[in-house]
């Protein structure tokens, strides 16, 4: 078992010569490497794997099938951390007994789950990946992936830079992540390829999000949910969602000292969002984002 540690941030291809010249700034690169990943991921008719917040897929890489399930994890604003266990197989079919026990939920029929699984969607991309070694001996991974979301007739585009911790020290990830915000135009990633596919494969479209717990978390997701939802459909009600979610977000940043800064930005967003200034794309917005995630790791 291993723990997913990563950022993830939306990236046009045109900026990836950019982004490969920046990479000394971040550490003594160590290696590199291209590979084509061919991706599809199962679940039963009945969503079983969704409902435990679970994710089934299987990689095809040089030849070679590995099969992974992740499990349900914790969200720290963009930082995710999510626990997977991965084993070979020896084709495109997940073998779940491969699987140790003790990640299933108590009463699972490992064996009828197997019987029901059907492939729901495939992530097909070409992987660009780089090992950076950190001043402090920590081991970085950045991947850059360029491909499709493909769920029948229907596909959506996957550009998208991961920066992910292998060993060491979490906070040089996002020491790297503001680094390449100062001079890349990236935007913090909300949804998971998987995510992404599960909705491609039920054509569904991303909802308004509901109401909030008064929680700084709780309305960072808010604020996220709201902004896809608006730049997939350009809606006032998903804007005045994400005003709402920052107005809340600045009360709770107030009362403490080291976030007033933070709490000033989230009111000038609010503000400018209500005028209709574009905020989204801003490098300030999204280094503030990055701000307010590595708050919550560190506090976690």
């Amino acid at each position: 078992m291993s723990t997913e540690l990563e950022l993830k941030f939306l990236m046009d291809p045109a900026h990836l010569t950019q982004f490969i010249t920046a990479l000394p700034q971040l550490g003594l690169v160590q290696s590199s490497d291209t590979a084509t990943l061919l991706n599809a991921y199962f679940d039963t008719a009945e969503k079983w794997f969704r409902q435990h917040d679970m994710g089934l897929r299987s990689r095809l890489k040089r030849g070679q099938y590995e099969q992974t399930i992740k499990l349900a994890g914790t969200q720290h604003g963009a930082m995710q951390m999510r626990p997977e266990y991965n084993a070979p197989c020896a084709s495109v079919e997940p073998v779940l007994g491969h699987f140790p026990d003790e990640i299933w939920p108590s009463g699972t029929d490992v064996m009828a789950l197997q019987q029901q699984l059907t492939e729901l969607f495939r992530t097909d991309f070409s992987r660009q990946s780089w090992r950076l070694l950190c001043s402090d001996g920590s081991i970085v991974e950045l991947v850059y992936d360029q491909g499709k979301v493909i769920a029948g007739t229907q596909q959506q585009i996957i550009a998208e830079l991961e920066i992910e911790l292998v060993s060491g020290n979490a906070l040089n990830v996002f020491t790297m992540a503001r680094i390449l915000l100062q001079q890349l135009p990236l935007r913090t990633g909300w949804q998971s390829k998987a995510a992404r596919g599960y909705r491609l494969a039920a054509k569904q479209a991303i909802p308004l999000p509901v109401v909030a717990e008064d929680t700084l978390l709780a309305q960072i997701q808010t604020l996220q949910q709201a902004e896809a939802c608006y730049e997939q459909h350009a809606e006032q009600k998903a804007l005045d969602a994400a005003i709402l979610a920052l107005t809340v977000l600045a009360a709770l940043l107030q009362p403490v000292v080291a976030l007033r800064p933070l709490h000033i930005q989230a009111v000038k967003f609010a503000n400018e969002l209500a005028t209709g200034t574009r905020v989204f794309d801003r490098k300030d917005y999204n280094l503030w984002l990055l701000a307010l995630s590595e708050y919550l790791y560190r506090n976690a």
